[in-house]
């Protein structure tokens, strides 16, 4: 039974109560609170999670972008190093090559004569004071792989270069340019001369160099073995193919220490100082010919 102030409530033992209208207000208004407050209490629960996994998250990936940078930053680093001294040994190399009047090579000479110089856009600059750590690692990322770029054409650049020493190389040491002796005398010119045996005038198409007997006889340049072996008048005789017309013949050898097909390398011991043959004491006879044509060996050999 309600009135205007009280709710009457009856027991099931038949017992009445009554509760005062403002009482029973009051009581429904705190329930409806405490179920707004628990469902606020389980979102600010909820949402204080995901604050914290998001919190735990960011940690992480700053970590993650911090380490990230830091390694970028130190490949940079090293590329630029790289790159400046390959730059380097690329300007030694062509200057080198530039100074070698003999070198028939065309190559191209560097911009700038130091190799250390880095292109603009490949240098390392400043950003804005509050760039992101994404927005630079973007940045480091295309730096680096310009870079890159740059140290695979300088590596392309270097292969030319060396490529071209090596062909240089080659070609010197197939020059006979050594000399077949350690030390002795010329006993005897290329060109006319007295015949040392029979008297009379004749044709001299070599050098006579007087050494000690069994002195160790060079081969003057890289080349293959054409001739080893007796060959009449020249005693014990070894003729070397150099390649590009070049040829030379060592003669009146007391031993030969190389045979028919053999490579030899420029200064290859290929035989022995001796007086076999046509001679009249130990010496070594060398001769130089020139796409078949027999030339003063002094016009070749280095000065001692």
């Amino acid at each position: 039974m309600q009135n205007d102030k009280f709710y009457t409530f009856t027991s099931p033992q038949g017992k009445s109560y009554k509760i005062p209208a403002l009482v029973f207000k009051a009581a429904a208004v705190l329930a409806v609170a405490a179920v707004g407050f628990g469902i606020y209490a389980a979102y600010a629960f909820v949402r204080y999670s995901s604050l914290q996994q998001e919190f735990a998250d960011y940690r992480a990936h700053k970590a993650e972008y911090e380490e990230r940078m830091q390694t970028l930053l130190d490949d940079n680093e090293k590329m630029l190093r790289d790159m400046s001294e390959m730059a380097t040994l690329e300007s030694r190399l062509r200057r080198a090559l530039i100074r070698d009047p003999e070198s028939s090579m065309q190559l191209g000479t560097p911009a700038q004569d130091e190799g250390t110089a880095v292109k603009p856009e490949y240098m390392g600059r400043g950003g804005p004071a509050d760039m992101q750590l994404p927005d630079m690692m973007s940045i480091l990322e295309v730096q680096n792989q310009n870079i890159k770029q740059q140290i695979g054409d300088k590596k392309a650049s270097m292969k030319e270069l060396l490529a071209a020493m090596e062909k240089r190389s080659n070609s010197l040491n197939a020059f006979p340019d050594l000399w077949p002796t350690d030390g002795g005398v010329i006993s005897s010119d290329y060109g006319g001369r007295m015949a040392p045996i029979g008297g009379g005038y004749d044709w001299h198409p070599g050098i006579d160099i007087a050494v000690d007997f069994g002195a160790p006889v060079y081969a003057a340049a890289a080349g293959t073995v054409e001739q080893a072996g007796w060959n009449g008048g020249y005693g014990r005789y070894v003729k070397i193919d150099h390649g590009n017309g070049y040829e030379t013949a060592y003669g009146h050898m007391s031993g030969i220490a190389v045979t028919d097909g053999e490579a030899v390398r420029k200064g290859d011991i290929i035989g022995f100082a001796g007086s076999s043959g046509y001679s009249t004491g130990p010496h070594i006879h060398f001769e130089v010919l020139v796409d078949g044509q027999y030339v003063d060996p002094m016009y070749m050999l280095s000065s001692k």
